[in-house]
């Protein structure tokens, strides 16, 4: 086996909350180039990421830190399935940071990650962080408004994310919805990939997707909306990768591609077939996705 897996607690920068993080450590001599990596909307590093990290050990010389957001998974933090895109800003940049301060680390090659959703965080943290040596990301949402914008007015959500937010402003508990439906079902992902697509995601999971808690806080929604790092990679000092499905019916095409016509120097599109989850581990966008990572890895381990 061309690397070893371990599990860490890494403590994120709000006291008392540690973080689940799985770090894959390639075969040589460190220090290593390294990925932190977060998964997308209410996903946990169990479904499907184990692949990722095995294959940027083993075939790129990358280690990495994948890691559950608070609320999720096996980190902490309570209120479970609270999704708040600024507390994941928060422990993605804890990662970063405790990873910049090991040894075993190459702190001029910190690459980050993101997975859908995971992406927002992923170019807010590089944008911010000028040291971070490159952004890889799949099926990316990179403008929070236009995505929801192309999803659609739905009013019972918009409801229920107002009540949501009142609540949040009152400092009550949250409220929750389901996070995935089936096609037609009330729930804050219901395209006609969204249910098939988490319940082959959770077939690598310990815990099947029937028996995960798929609840999430609707008030995220109107944080989405605020959240639009896409707009400002045109200024980006970092190579970029984005992997965007063909036929993604979640989240819209066109803005990816504006966004890396922009920037054609900084930004590489490579599309892969399929809808949004096929880029995952066993499904027919997979290979695309993973030889585009590598390939844009080795790049950056070139680069002195």
């Amino acid at each position: 086996m061309a690397f070893e897996r371990k599990t860490l607690q890494i403590p994120s920068i709000t006291d008392g909350i540690y973080l689940d993080v799985w770090f894959y450590k390639p075969t040589g001599n460190a220090p290593y180039p390294v990925i932190v990596a977060g998964h997308g909307m209410t996903a946990v590093k169990e479904a499907g990421m184990s692949a990722f990290g095995e294959r940027w050990a083993t075939d790129a010389g990358f280690a990495s830190l994948i890691f559950d957001y608070r609320f999720f998974g096996n980190s902490g933090g309570q209120p479970r399935n609270l999704l708040d895109l600024d507390k994941q800003l928060e422990d993605f940049r804890s990662v970063v940071q405790w990873a910049r301060s090991q040894d075993i680390f190459l702190d001029t090659k910190i690459v980050v990650m993101g997975s859908a959703l995971g992406s927002l965080n992923a170019c807010r943290i590089a944008l911010d962080d000028p040291a971070i040596a490159g952004v890889m990301a799949h099926s990316p949402m990179l403008d929070g408004y236009a995505t929801v914008m192309a999803a659609g007015f739905n009013p019972r959500l918009v409801f229920w994310a107002t009540i949501d937010q009142i609540r949040s402003m009152l400092g009550l508990s949250p409220l929750f919805i389901r996070a995935v439906g089936k096609e037609g079902q009330f729930a804050l992902l219901n395209s006609p990939s969204s249910y098939p697509g988490f319940v082959k995601m959770f077939e690598h999971s310990s815990v099947p997707f029937t028996d995960a808690p798929n609840l999430v806080s609707p008030r995220v929604v109107f944080q989405m909306m605020g959240v639009r790092p896409g707009l400002s990679l045109k200024r980006a000092k970092f190579p970029v990768l984005l992997v965007i499905p063909q036929e993604d019916d979640m989240i819209p095409l066109k803005v990816a591609r504006d966004i890396a016509a922009q920037s054609p120097k900084i930004i590489t599109v490579v599309e892969s077939p399929g809808a949004h989850f096929d880029v995952m581990p066993g499904e027919m966008g997979y290979d695309v996705n993973i030889e585009a990572q590598i390939k844009f890895l080795q790049r950056i381990k070139e680069v002195v």
